[in-house]
């Protein structure tokens, strides 16, 4: 295969030798034409003549008269020339034709709607894992610099246009174009393409607010059964929060800063709120935050309503920006991290650099948010064009760290199960235990891949147990419309959850016994709610009562449908 420099010093060659054949024709053909007075000799036939050169020979050639040297010359140069680009025109048709039976025919291969960074990271991604993709993008561009990565050109909210890319038979789509409704459309053509492939498509579109976000993914989650289609939505602030946090967790009750109230800084402070709470619960301090915003006040009380136990965790003090430009603001104690979060990637390197008062002696510990890798990033930590504080500085793209297919791929299922968890974690610690008596009480991913798939199991199952009661799922916005379950909602709904877990069980291999045995897999809640202990009833009431406080710590509120019937169960419970 010849590589593209290659081909392009080819294609130069060539061009190179038509101009050099029309040149040569030119000059040949009007020294010929003295011996052809028949035949026309201005400039414009003599052009005429020498075209003719490239597909046949012209109407003068019909004599015996010899040629001069030049036009013989031109005469063969002139047809290779036509050959070639016969050639590569049919090569590159030929090309264009298989790559798009190539991309139709694909198997189990990821579908990239978009041809921005986002997109473009992804495709890198995936090929470093050695899976094969297919791009579609609204005009030819070149995506990667890779022949194995096949391009559709159209608009991907057309069900033809995926039907191309072989979504179809793909396992999953990506939909990361810029806006978000154009987003939801692609989704939405995906799951007209009939599946020609077993299992459901995966189907991850990126939502720019994050409100929006959590909206749509809670109506997402109350749609039982999607048939087709695994759909989930996804937001790069909230993702890259949660990887920052993750990868340098906030482990000491020092002073933390907090610049720019966006969505990243939304997203990092609920985390950090998150991530302390679950740091002995009876005896740790809160952590001291202090949040610099032009409007922090009326920011955190927007998250204060839809994170009520935020202040008991965190100890947050605001401070208005032009306090920290004049000087006035001096912090009490050196912060332990800085992040600067602004979306204005201009401000928040300005106010890293400028504010000396932010400046604190950690390697690392002034973290500057951006969209994506570029200048700043390379200047500063790539060919260190510019000093970085000796390591003060870090810059945290968000596009590139978020931009993670395995991290996209946990979705709103996944997160609920975690947020399951850690709510049994805080109340297991706030009840005294610890994980030297309770092995479960470890972070989620140290949690056994079996108490991980309860978890899950239990999150799939909240959508169909909030419409047996007439209930939706919203996205956090008025904690102030107060939900309870009633006590024979709960009792309904508890013998749900039991039914959903025996099955869960069964289907393991598990049957009843008259005590717990994990090698023979016997248990004695393997029975009928009727015949259950009350003592296991009560479990399964539990997790029904904690639901509402579980869906809030997830960003989500139970809301009751006026004039909405309840599911009627279709047998006895």
């Amino acid at each position: 295969m010849k590589t593209p420099f290659a081909a392009f010093r080819l294609r130069i060659a060539f061009i190179f030798l038509a101009v050099a054949a029309f040149v040569l024709g030119y000059v040949g053909m009007r020294t010929y034409l003295v011996s052809r007075p028949e035949f026309a000799r201005s400039p414009l036939d003599i052009v005429y003549y020498d075209l003719q050169l490239f597909v046949l020979d012209p109407t003068p050639f019909d004599g015996m008269t010899p040629l001069p040297w030049t036009l013989e010359l031109a005469r063969f140069i002139a047809p290779a020339v036509t050959i070639y680009a016969l050639i590569e025109a049919a090569r590159l048709m030929l090309t264009a034709e298989i790559r798009r039976i190539r991309a139709r025919e694909a198997r189990r291969h990821a579908v990239i709607c978009g041809e921005g960074p986002m997109a473009r990271g992804l495709v890198e991604k995936l090929r470093a894992a050695g899976r094969d993709v297919v791009v579609v993008t609204s005009t030819p561009v070149t995506v990667l610099d890779d022949p194995r990565v096949l391009q559709v050109v159209g608009d991907a909210r057309t069900p033809a246009v995926l039907k191309a890319a072989g979504v179809g038979r793909a396992e999953v789509l990506y939909a990361c174009e810029q806006d978000s409704s154009t987003n939801t459309g692609i989704a939405l053509a995906a799951h007209r393409v009939r599946r020609s492939a077993a299992g459901p498509l995966a189907a991850y579109v990126l939502i720019s607010d994050p409100d929006l976000c959590a909206a749509l993914r809670a109506r997402r989650l109350g749609v039982v059964d999607p048939p087709g289609l695994r759909l989930d939505f996804f937001n790069l602030d909230e993702l890259a929060a949660r990887v920052l946090l993750d990868r340098d967790p906030i482990d000491e009750c020092l002073p933390v800063t907090l610049v720019g109230l966006d969505g990243f800084g939304s997203a990092l402070l609920v985390g950090l709120a998150r991530r302390w709470r679950l740091r002995s619960p009876q005896s740790q301090p809160r952590l001291p935050v202090t949040v610099i915003d032009a409007d922090a006040d009326a920011a955190l009380s927007v998250i204060r309503r839809r994170c009520e136990f935020i202040d008991s965790v965190l100890d947050l003090t605001t401070v208005h920006p032009r306090l920290l430009d004049s000087g006035e603001h001096t912090p009490a104690d050196v912060p332990q991290r800085v992040y600067v979060c602004y979306r204005d990637e201009d401000l928040a390197l300005k106010t890293a650099l400028t504010t000396l008062r932010l400046w604190t002696r950690s390697p690392r510990s002034l973290v500057i948010r951006v969209e994506r890798q570029g200048m700043f990033d390379q200047a500063f930590q790539g060919v260190s064009l510019l000093e970085d504080l000796a390591g003060l500085l870090r810059v945290f793209a968000v596009t590139e760290e978020a931009g993670d297919p395995r991290l996209i791929a946990e979705d709103l299922i996944e997160q609920l199960a975690r947020t399951i968890h850690e709510n049994y974690v805080y109340d297991c610690l706030t009840s005294g235990e610890s994980p030297e008596t309770n092995d479960s009480l470890v972070a989620w991913p140290k949690l056994p891949e079996g108490l991980k798939r309860a978890n899950r199991g239990q999150a799939q199952d909240i959508g169909r147990k909030l419409k047996a009661v007439g209930a939706v799922l919203a996205s956090r916005v008025d904690p102030g419309l107060g939900f309870a379950f009633t006590e024979a909602e709960i009792e309904r709904l508890a013998a749900m959850e039991h039914r959903r877990w025996m099955d869960e069980r069964a289907a393991e291999g598990w049957t009843h016994g008259p005590s717990r045995d994990t090698v023979r897999k016997l248990h004695p809640d393997m029975e009928d709610w009727a015949r259950l202990h009350e003592s296991a009833k009560e479990k399964d009431r539990n997790v029904i009562r904690h639901l509402p406080a579980v869906l809030a710590m997830a960003g989500f509120q139970i809301v009751r449908l006026e004039g909405a019937a309840p599911e009627v169960p279709r047998s006895p419970l």
